[in-house]
């Protein structure tokens, strides 16, 4: 019995994962190289990990513009918890090469907008919010950029609009 249930799971992992097909790891990007080293940084990693990402030879350019808020609210009646929210926007751009030439169209535009708070300490314990401030941010990059390397699994190969016409 325990035989014939081993081999029914692997039939089934067997067809499951013969039938997932991406094609995004043929495509190979870059990262435009602006003042967001952190978030460049952590795409690269990401990319890097997933094979995707190449520096010289690549088809496809990303594009990071990133921006911070915060904020201080009351959450109760009595006003005795401040909490703390700190908001999270990038826009991705994704610019594909025409045919290997300097040449860049953009083919895909995203927005991701994340958002989290945490409870203000007193002031004796303020290195406990800069803490989590910087655990925050760097959870809220995480985030993103794994919403962001998910939506690039369904990015549609576009053809730039560009022609070349010769000179009379």
């Amino acid at each position: 019995m325990f035989k014939i249930k081993l081999s029914i799971l692997f039939i089934i992992s067997f067809f499951l994962i013969g039938c997932l097909n991406s094609n995004v790891s043929e495509k190979q990007f870059n990262v435009s190289n602006d003042s967001s080293f952190l978030y460049e940084n952590t795409l690269v990693q990401y990319l890097n990990s997933m094979g995707m990402y190449n520096n010289s030879n690549y088809d496809y350019l990303i594009k990071i513009n990133p921006s911070r808020s915060e904020g201080v609210f009351i959450t109760n009646i009595d006003k005795n918890s401040d909490r703390k929210r700190i908001s999270f926007n990038i826009s991705y751009t994704v610019a594909k090469r025409y045919n290997k030439t300097s040449l860049m169209c953009d083919i895909f535009t995203q927005d991701y907008n994340r958002s989290s708070s945490y409870i203000i300490a007193s002031g004796e314990f303020n290195t406990s919010n800069n803490a989590a401030d910087d655990e925050i941010f760097d959870n809220l990059v995480d985030i993103i950029t794994n919403d962001f390397i998910d939506d690039l699994s369904y990015l549609e190969d576009k053809e730039c609009g560009y022609k070349f016409v010769r000179g009379r």
